[in-house]
């Protein structure tokens, strides 16, 4: 599966890259003092097999997150789409559950870019997949744990300072 990713989430990602990268080369470090610590006796040293298992995930996760970059297709988002929504797309939904109504605001954002405390949901999750393509005053039903619930598209903004609070 190829993702999308945008400018904003190719920043987000080669930085990741770069952080985990630096994570590694200090876990190399602390793994080569680890080494010498311990001799010709390793087995004796549990914290180099723990550094080691550590850089085994770290090389693991840089290379699947610059996989995921190198097949990613680049979306150009030059500002958000206001009439249906896409990649880019601020919306404000209404949810309407069995017991209650909540209103929502989210981005629906590329690969990398997701983040739950800023609203910021990642197009391929189930509410983003039930949202793209939908224009204002359209409807879908969403299943959630609790049953099904509906939602109701009621605005889109062309960005994050012309939501209302």
């Amino acid at each position: 599966m190829s993702f999308k990713i945008t400018a904003k989430g190719e920043q987000l990602v080669l930085q990741q890259i770069d952080n985990l990268e630096q994570e590694l080369k200090q876990v190399r470090f602390d793994k080569n003092i680890a080494f010498n610590a311990c001799g010709d006796d390793k087995i004796a040293n549990p914290n180099f097999h723990k550094l080691e298992q550590d850089e085994r995930i770290l090389v693991e996760r840089i290379q699947e997150i610059q996989h995921v970059y190198k097949t990613a297709e680049l979306i150009k988002v030059d500002e958000p789409n206001t009439e249906e929504v896409e990649i880019g797309s601020i919306v404000k939904c209404s949810f309407e559950y069995p017991d209650f109504t909540e209103e929502e605001v989210y981005e629906i954002v590329g690969y990398g870019e997701s983040n739950v405390e800023e609203n910021k949901i990642f197009y391929d999750t189930p509410v983003a997949k039930k949202l793209i393509g939908l224009k204002i005053g359209d409807e879908t039903v969403m299943s959630v744990p609790s049953g099904k619930v509906k939602c109701k598209v009621l605005k889109m903004y062309r960005g994050w300072e012309d939501v209302e609070v």
